[in-house]
C-alpha cells in the first residue's frame, strides 16, 4: 500500500482534524476499524492535505493481509521500511502523531543519516497533543520535498496468536516564516557488553557546547533494564530531570510551559517541569540500570528479551546532545555514577 494511503478512510469522506489543545487527550479509534487484529483503535485520520500528510505501513488487505505484515507467536523481528514523505514541496514539521499495533517496539524514521522522529510506544504526540508551547513558536524541523523515508521497525510477539505490523504516522507542518529555531534530534547510544550474572550501571555524560534548550527525552531499553535516569549537570550540581521504569512503555518528559510532568520520586516515572534550558558548559547525563540474569552475553542487539541496549531519545533546539558520549560501567554494588 502507498505511504499515506489509510485502507480504513470511509470512501468519499475528508478525514477530521484531531483535536488540539487538550493536554493529555491522544487522538484515537478515528477509523472505525473492526478487523479481527488487536489494535485497531490505534488507527489515525490523515491531516488535511495542506496542514501535513500522513506515512502509513500496513496491508492493504486486513482479511487477508500480506505474508510481510504478519508476525508469528515466537517470533521478533527489526526490519527497514522505505516510504516517500507525501510533501511536494519543501516543509517545516514539529508536531507529530506516532500510533502503532500491539508488538512494536520501536519505530526509527530517518531520511538519510538524519533521523526525523521515532517513538517506543504505541500512541505518543510529540509535543502533546499538539500543543507549541509559546517559547517554541519558533521550533521546526525541515523536511524536503518528497524525501525518502527509512523505517526501522522492532516488532515481537510473545502471545500465542498471529498479529500484523502496522503503523500510522501523521507529520503536521510549520509556517515557513515563523520557524526560526531549526530543532535537533536527539539519539545518544552507549555500547553493551555486559557479561551473564553482571549487575551494571551504563552512564553517559554529553558535553553541551552552546546554549538551548531540551524539548522531549526518554529512553529506550529493553526488558532487563531496571531504571533510566537523565540528569543536567551545571557547575558540578546534578539535577535529576527524568526517570523511567517501565522498559516497555517508556514515559516521555517534555519540557515547556505548557506540560507538567508527572513528579519525580524514588521508584516513579516522573520528570521536570518547565522549560529546560542548556548553557556551555553544561553535561547531560544518562544512565541505565542494567541487570543481565541471563547465559547470554548483552552486545546491543535488537531482542528484547534476550538483549539489551540504553538509548538517550528527544528533541533539542539551538543546542546538539552528541552522538557519542563519554562512557563509563559503574558496579550495582557501587552506587550510582549520577546519584
Amino acid at each position: 500500500m502507498p505511504p499515506g494511503t489509510n485502507p480504513a478512510s470511509p470512501p468519499g469522506t475528508a478525514p477530521a482534524t484531531p483535536a488540539m489543545g487538550t493536554p493529555g487527550k491522544l487522538a484515537m479509534d478515528e477509523c472505525g476499524l473492526k478487523t479481527k487484529w488487536a489494535g485497531d483503535n490505534y488507527c489515525i485520520n490523515k491531516p488535511p492535505a495542506d496542514k501535513g500528510f500522513q506515512m502509513h505501513i500496513g496491508p492493504s488487505n486486513y482479511d487477508n493481509p500480506e505474508a510481510k505484515y504478519l508476525l508469528n507467536p515466537g517470533e521478533e523481528v527489526t526490519e527497514q521500511w522505505p516510504a516517500t514523505a507525501g510533501n511536494t514541496k519543501d516543509v517545516y514539521y514539529y508536531w507529530r502523531q506516532y500510533r502503532m499495533r500491539p508488538g512494536s517496539h520501536h519505530l526509527i524514521i530517518n531520511t538519510g543519516a538524519r533521523r526525523l522522529g521515532g517513538s517506543s510506544n504505541m500512541a505518543k504526540d510529540n509535543p502533546e497533543a499538539g500543543i507549541i508551547a509559546p517559547e517554541n513558536k519558533g521550533v521546526g524541523m525541515p523536511l524536503a520535498a518528497n524525501a525518502s523515508l527509512s523505517n526501522s521497525l522492532h516488532y515481537f510477539n510473545f502471545g500465542d496468536k498471529p498479529i500484523i505490523k502496522e503503523v500510522w504516522v501523521n507529520f503536521w507542518y510549520r509556517d515557513k516564516s515563523e520557524v526560526t529555531e531549526p530543532t535537533n534530534e536527539v539519539f545518544s547510544m552507549l555500547g553493551m557488553g555486559i557479561a551473564p550474572g553482571t549487575h551494571v550501571y551504563k552512564h553517559g555524560a554529553c558535553n553541551i557546547t552552546q546554549p538551548g534548550r531540551i524539548l522531549t527525552i526518554y529512553g529506550h531499553v529493553h526488558s532487563h533494564n531496571k531504571r533510566f535516569s537523565v540528569w543536567r549537570t551545571r557547575g558540578g550540581q546534578k539535577m535529576l530531570v527524568h526517570e523511567a521504569y517501565d522498559w516497555e512503555h517508556p514515559n516521555v518528559s517534555e519540557f515547556s510551559s505548557t506540560v507538567t510532568n508527572p513528579a519525580l520520586g524514588p521508584g516513579k516515572d516522573g520528570g521536570y517541569s518547565g522549560v529546560l534550558d542548556l548553557k556551555a558548559g553544561d553535561t547531560v547525563e544518562f544512565e541505565c540500570d542494567i541487570l543481565n540474569d541471563t547465559n547470554t552475553l548483552f552486545l546491543g542487539a535488537n531482542e528484547a528479551e534476550n538483549d539489551e541496549m540504553c538509548i538517550m531519545i528527544g528533541d533539542t533546539v539551538g543546542t546538539n546532545i552528541p552522538v557519542q558520549c563519554t562512557a563509563s560501567d559503574v558496579p550495582a554494588t557501587g552506587g550510582s555514577a549520577g546519584r
